[in-house]
């Protein structure tokens, strides 16, 4: 059965990626940082997807194992669990009919009325007039107006712009902000239709600074993610995560994008829009 991106990791996925990722930083594909980077993430992918995105442009292929096949087992039994409490119920009813001297009632009447009885009833419920429902406004990540209103509304339910790392899944309309907890450590905010705490935090890593979001210009971040592909010498590539780190002093803008052929590459900016590296 072919792989679905979609489908939901396991350990032996995210410890395999690991391992892939040391084979890479040790023959110099990664550099220290990124081989850190990308470490972390792969110990906290939930899919399969967001694992072959860590080691998509790497020189080494990895076969993740492939998801066991989903099972209708249960379905199953509860049809003939139903069937038989129906045939149960058409022989009783006859039995006593006929023992009473009664006209049996017919079977296929005694199945109408036990299947009618075993649906639960729909309840239309209609609202006020003057109740207007909650709609969730979706983020957008690759726009000027996008990324001000992601930033906007993280500042708003957390108080405060200063975080240690923004990574933005572009291909999964997705992000992760890592934040400092008041006792010093390092905590998840996963965004997606909202803002989701994590339940577990980790020690913050030495080399880790923190930063504050507001200093970097939305427009000149969502002009670097639109400039990608034409930097790396792809135009048709799709920029697939846009990683925001400031690490030994360092203001790291960093964007990947890669195109169906898997041909891609990677830009490297400052927070001020200066473009640091291409690689290809």
């Amino acid at each position: 059965m072919a792989q679905r991106p979609d489908f939901r990791a396991r350990e032996i996925d995210r410890a395999l990626t690991v391992t892939v990722l040391d084979t890479a930083y040790a023959d110099g594909q990664l550099t220290f940082d990124e081989h850190r980077l990308r470490s972390e993430r792969a110990r906290v992918a939930v899919t399969l997807r967001d694992l072959r995105r860590l080691v998509s442009d790497l020189q080494i292929d990895i076969d993740l194992p492939e998801p066991a096949p989903r099972t209708v087992e249960p379905k199953n039994r509860l049809v003939l669990a139903l069937g038989s409490v129906v045939i149960v119920t058409v022989a009783l009813v006859v039995f006593l009919a006929t023992r009473n001297g009664e006209e049996p009632v017919p079977a296929a009447a005694v199945v109408e009325a036990t299947t009618r009885s075993s649906v639960v009833p729909t309840v239309s419920m209609d609202l006020p007039v003057d109740v207007t429902p909650i709609v969730a406004r979706p983020f957008v990540f690759d726009t000027t107006a996008g990324l001000n209103d992601f930033r906007e509304r993280y500042v708003q339910r957390f108080g405060s712009s200063q975080v240690l790392e923004v990574f933005i899944q572009l291909n999964n309309n997705r992000a992760d902000v890592y934040r400092p907890t008041a006792e010093g450590r390092r905590e998840r905010v996963l965004v997606a239709g909202g803002f989701e705490v994590g339940l577990d935090t980790e020690p913050p890593d030495t080399d880790d600074a923190m930063f504050d979001w507001a200093t970097i210009d939305s427009a000149i971040l969502a002009g670097l993610v639109a400039g990608t592909p034409e930097a790396i010498g792809v135009p048709d590539a799709a920029v697939e995560y846009v990683m925001i780190t400031e690490t030994r002093g360092n203001q790291r803008i960093s964007i990947s994008a890669r195109n169906d052929d898997a041909r891609g590459g990677r830009v490297e900016a400052d927070f001020a829009g200066n473009i640091v590296s291409v690689s290809r």
